[in-house]
């Protein structure tokens, strides 16, 4: 399996959390595009959140609502418990531009 196919099965695990009615209730409204871009890699990755649903896929878009700017390895490391998000922000690894509670909302699907 490629990085990309791993990657997209890391965030398809992050979305599949909307599948607990608990999650699926706080996304209750939250149509927002969060755009995944890769330092190590020459792909971005999309997660799509409407309907209390979330689409991943490759691509980009002009105006993510929230934009995330990291290296492949530490996604990996924050999906296997390894790095806290937090963390990672706070140290520099991961870079996050959008509205606070967007990416607050979403750091929920990280843990």
């Amino acid at each position: 399996m490629g990085i990309k196919e791993e990657l997209l099965e890391a965030l398809g695990e992050w979305a599949g959390k909307l599948d607990d009615p608990s999650y699926k209730e706080r996304f209750q409204g939250f149509n927002k595009v969060l755009q995944l871009n890769f330092n190590d890699t020459d792909f971005s990755l999309l997660m799509e959140f409407k309907d209390e649903t979330c689409t991943v896929k490759e691509g980009m878009v002009e105006k993510p609502d929230v934009l995330i700017e990291t290296d492949s390895e530490v996604i990996f490391g924050i999906c296997d418990g390894e790095i806290s998000p937090t963390k990672a922000f706070m140290g520099g690894k991961l870079k996050a531009k959008g509205d606070m509670k967007d990416m607050l909302k979403i750091q929920m699907l990280m843990k």
